[in-house]
């Protein structure tokens, strides 16, 4: 019986992390019904209620996600912005890191072993 509690408690905790995260991490406009920063409070303040309404009611829906708009259509305030707007990709053709720059590994591998 006591491990029953401790595996309803553990599911609860689980729960209320992933939902408490998706909604801190969901764009403000693809959140439904409510503004994001209540389903935050929502989610923190109803624990055991909170994170299923955030996800049957408040999380956005696969088929509702639509491509962010042109840079030219946004708005240049800073109003407007929100932390999870920064994860699209830059579209940036050339590698990012040291480690995914071909040239760079050959000029590395050539300064380890010279031998070769």
């Amino acid at each position: 019986m006591v491990w029953l509690v401790g595996l309803i408690t553990l599911l609860t905790i689980v729960l209320w992390v992933y939902a408490f995260f998706d909604a801190l991490t969901t764009p403000a406009g693809e959140v439904r019904t409510l503004p994001k920063i209540l389903w935050l409070v929502v989610v923190a303040l109803l624990t055991p209620v909170g994170p299923l309404l955030w996800l049957f009611l408040g999380r956005p829906r696969a088929s509702d996600v639509t491509a962010p708009p042109a840079p030219s259509a946004q708005a240049d305030s800073i109003e407007h912005l929100d932390p999870s707007d920064f994860n699209t990709p830059s579209g940036r053709e050339h590698p990012v890191g040291p480690d995914d720059d071909p040239e760079f590994l050959r000029r590395l591998n050539r300064r380890i072993n010279p031998e070769d």
